[in-house]
């Protein structure tokens, strides 16, 4: 069974907000056997909602449309269904009266503009709100064989009538399982080629690394290509859970009883911002020193005035004394630097841009990487807080 997920609203064509809620949708029909064959957004437009719809009828057997099922002018998704399908829109008396009661309690009378909330096209299945007082609905076209699933757009209301919708359409139990695997330090594409003979692959590349979703229908199967993967790509797997470099991390740094520091150039605090993210980070986060200038690296962590002068503020000699610095000052069992060109400005004929020298020093020794990591410029700092952080995992594990 195919399904195809529409999403509506305005803002998301205008590019004034993001949604997830096709996120959701298809997550929910892929765990449960279904296979999503395309995600549409459209604006809050009667005749491209129609054209979208008798689009995805013709591709797909269940077509979910998320939003437009308000009470305001824009909200027309029952009014284009109508169109589309050629079924009256007609008032559902329960609801309307379980609305008026609800308003009642409040001190408040219905109009049209609420009451249109419980309408619903003639022949269809309604699914209840837990939360709020638009309806959603299923109409089954029995000639064909397909259905249309119309929920609102507001995540806490879409989410449990989306899954109500499944439970009617039959399709309430998840039988597609789906393993997670979070790396680090290898290209997607070097990915791609070392797991080229595992089927129910997804990659998804970012500067926290790739992530790989692989899939299957039978457990037995699933834990085969899940260890193969486990296998083949060993250190860079970073975790197999929903989790953040910085959580894993901070776990380690828990269980090892170490304290950590940093001394920030070209992040700006970015690397000791994401530990600090996590929830009792203040027994191993000692510190940290943002010394975006020359003179704070010099006065402050007591980088050689010489060694500046003679090999740049971005140069490997830097990165080792920014590191060695913050641990004396702090005390860590632990440190971590950066120094680098962010862009999109800065770029000398022997320092291109993106260029990174990522310090590390702990009880027994001190070592600098050198990294090039080109893109835009929070892309690139990005990047260099995932490497520092996965720098610290890899050397206390």
């Amino acid at each position: 069974m195919k399904v195809f997920v529409i999403i509506t609203g305005s803002e998301f064509v205008q590019g004034l907000k993001s949604e997830k809620n096709s996120l959701f949708i298809a997550r929910e029909s892929t765990e449960r056997g279904l296979n999503v064959n395309g995600i549409g957004i459209t604006g809050d437009d009667i005749y491209q909602i129609q054209f979208f719809l008798k689009m995805a009828l013709d591709k797909s057997d269940i077509v979910f449309i998320s939003g437009g099922l308000g009470g305001t002018r824009d909200d027309v998704t029952r009014e284009a269904v109508q169109e589309a399908l050629g079924v009256p829109l007609i008032y559902d008396e329960e609801w309307l009266k379980k609305i008026k009661e609800n308003l009642k309690a409040q001190g408040r009378t219905i109009n049209d503009s609420i009451k249109k909330m419980a309408r619903l096209p003639y022949g269809a299945k309604r699914i209840d709100n837990p939360v709020g007082k638009a309806l959603g609905f299923i109409k089954v076209l029995d000639d064909v064989n397909k259905a249309v699933v119309a929920v609102p757009g507001v995540p806490s209301e879409m989410k449990p009538m989306v899954k109500k919708a499944f439970e009617l359409l039959g399709y309430d139990k998840k039988i597609k399982k789906t393993h997670l695997f979070r790396t680090f330090g290898l290209p997607e594409v070097e990915i791609d080629s070392k797991l080229s003979d595992i089927e129910g692959l997804i990659l998804n590349s970012s500067p926290k690394g790739v992530d790989i979703f692989v899939s299957d229908s039978e457990q037995f199967f699933l834990q085969n290509k899940v260890n193969v993967i486990r296998e083949r790509l060993s250190d860079y797997i970073y975790t197999e859970e929903n989790l953040e470099m910085e959580e894993v991390v901070g776990r380690l740094l828990k269980e090892k009883k170490l304290t950590v520091s940093t001394a920030e150039s070209s992040t700006g605090g970015m690397i000791v911002s994401r530990l600090v993210n996590v929830p009792g980070s203040s027994s191993y986060v000692i510190g940290s020193v943002v010394s975006y200038s020359n003179d704070a690296k010099i006065k402050i962590l007591g980088v050689n005035k010489e060694n500046i002068e003679k090999y740049g503020a971005v140069s490997e000699q830097v990165a080792k004394e920014m590191a060695e610095g913050v641990k004396r000052i702090t005390g860590s069992d632990v440190s971590i630097s950066d120094t680098g060109i962010a862009g999109p400005t800065g770029e000398t004929p022997d320092k291109p841009l993106g260029l990174h020298y990522i310090g590390y020093t702990d009880r027994k020794k001190t070592e600098v990487h050198r990294v090039v990591f080109k893109g835009e410029r929070n892309d690139v700092r990005l990047f260099i807080s995932q490497y520092a952080l996965n720098l610290i995992r890899i050397h206390i594990r």
